[in-house]
């Protein structure tokens, strides 16, 4: 009798390379930022725009992105409206997002990572409440769903959890707009030392700013080449 084999590794080269093939990275536009990249780690958002091809992922990685989009894309259509874009800018800088759909006065957010057991105690990490606020400042920023004033983070994993999170009114220039002049101007002027790093422990290596290799490399060799 074989031995029991377990872990993602052990999925077919076949399925590993559909998923290489339908995990799509976004193209980058200069001076348009998305939501996300300004949730999260400012220095790795610069180091995934300034080296694209840097940036991979393992197998499990693939297979939770793929599994997201795949609920996602069936999910959201099983409301009226789903999937909307909006982008507001000042200056020369632009934000967009785009909510995944709208449900009794709420704008959702759907999330599906890897487990939720913790977020039955402590509910949705800030950042995925800052996305969802961040969706309804915009949505209000282009004069549509001004009945909504608040979000529910939906995750999906082991079990279903469902977090509220209120309107922020003023985020968009009081903390998502500064953000993303911050990010603008670090990759104008090609250095990211002035970036924050990540604010909670799980969205990176927590030391991704001062002792992560690749990060200590890729500044290594942004630098030299400028020399």
């Amino acid at each position: 009798m074989s031995p029991i084999q377990v872990g993602f590794r052990h999925l077919p080269a076949p399925i590993v390379n559909h998923l290489k093939k339908r995990v799509t990275r976004r193209r980058p536009k200069p001076h348009v930022y998305h939501v996300t990249e300004l949730l999260y780690c400012q220095r790795k958002a610069y180091f995934n725009r300034i080296h694209p091809k840097k940036r991979t992922f393992n197998v499990r990685s693939l297979w939770n992105i793929y599994r997201g989009n795949i609920f996602d894309k069936q999910w959201s259509r099983r409301f009226k409206i789903n999937q909307r874009t909006y982008t507001a800018t000042r200056e020369h800088v632009t934000i967009t997002g785009t909510l995944d759909f709208v449900y009794n006065k709420y704008i959702y957010d759907l999330k599906m990572p890897a487990s939720i057991a913790l977020a039955k105690f402590t509910g949705a990490y800030i950042s995925y409440k800052r996305q969802v606020a961040a969706y309804i400042e915009l949505a209000h920023e282009n004069g549509e769903l001004l009945n909504i004033h608040a979000g529910r983070i939906l995750m999906v994993a082991e079990n279903v959890v469902v977090d509220e999170q209120k309107e922020w009114v003023g985020m968009l220039d009081s903390w998502l707009f500064p953000r993303a002049f911050r990010l603008d101007t670090a990759l104008e002027e090609e250095d990211p030392s002035g970036l924050e790093g990540p604010e909670e422990k799980w969205e990176c290596n927590p030391e991704y700013c001062s002792a992560d290799t690749d990060y200590r490399i890729a500044y290594a060799l942004q630098k030299g080449a400028q020399k």
